[in-house]
């Protein structure tokens, strides 16, 4: 009996996780409220934390697309390119400033930005880029040495 309950977790899972992906698909949402009220429409039991947790998982993050509008994308099929795009648009909407020293970027952001301005940096795939830390309105980026870290806090500045 248990492993077929961790068996039927795992499946319905997925099947969770393609529905949560087809909803974003089809309309923006900017809460996971909506979705889970979406999800339970289409047969879905599931709670909020379990909705924050598969969005987590398929690589979504809350991006802000105006003033006080935000919505779920999932950033994991972006290419480099298209994120690029994305990270100018977040920088102008959400950033207040780009600060570094040493082999660290300090980026500032509008409060509950920073996981999504941090989310869009990591899809970048840019090597000079070791990783990112988001709190609410704070990252912090990782550069692979102080020379790269100046290339990239110029970049980071070009794009405010």
């Amino acid at each position: 009996m248990y492993n077929y309950a961790i068996v039927m977790n795992i499946y319905s899972g997925a099947k969770r996780r393609e529905a949560l992906r087809i909803l974003l698909q089809e309309q923006p949402a900017g809460r996971q409220t909506g979705l889970l009220r979406a999800l339970r429409k289409r047969g879905f039991r599931a709670t909020q934390a379990t909705v924050s947790r598969d969005l987590q998982a398929m690589g979504a993050a809350r991006i802000r697309t105006g003033p006080g509008e935000f919505h779920y994308e999932i950033l994991d099929a972006l290419t480099p390119g298209a994120a690029l795009s994305k990270v100018r648009t977040m920088f102008r909407d959400s950033v207040l400033s780009v600060k570094g020293t040493g082999a660290l970027v300090l980026v500032k952001t509008t409060p509950g930005n920073a996981s999504g301005v941090a989310s869009l940096i990591d899809r970048l795939r840019r090597p000079d880029i070791l990783g990112t830390v988001a709190g609410d309105d704070t990252i912090l980026v990782v550069v692979d040495g102080e020379k790269k870290r100046a290339d990239v806090e110029r970049d980071f500045q070009s794009f405010r």
